[in-house]
């Protein structure tokens, strides 16, 4: 039973073999809002397939596959008070670069 949290914590401690990458290396994220609609700009610089996740406020806004260097820009609602958009981008290899941000009204 030891030998097995250990090994868990192995694979969590090194990411199962999965490379993040800080996300201005290969992705930036623009948060505009109007008070009643916030737009998101997501720009990936590296040319690859990548599987994005937009998340605002933790619920999935968006999901999809696109081929880099790309802009994507998505729109939603614009909640009150602060809100977190968080942008995840899989690309080659298991690359992972995730950027989060808030927008204010």
């Amino acid at each position: 039973m030891p030998r097995r949290r250990l090994l868990l914590l192995v694979l969590l401690l090194t990411g199962c073999g999965s490379s993040v990458q800080a996300a201005a290396e290969c992705l930036t994220l623009d948060l505009r809002s109007d008070g009643k609609e916030i737009e998101a700009t997501v720009r990936v610089t590296e040319p690859a397939d990548w599987r994005v996740v937009v998340v605002h406020e933790g619920h999935v806004a968006w999901r999809g596959t696109r081929h880099g260097p790309f802009t994507y820009t998505h729109r939603m609602k614009d909640y009150s008070g602060p809100d977190r958009v968080t942008v995840r981008a899989m690309g080659p290899g298991g690359k992972v670069c995730t950027k989060t941000d808030q927008v204010y009204e």
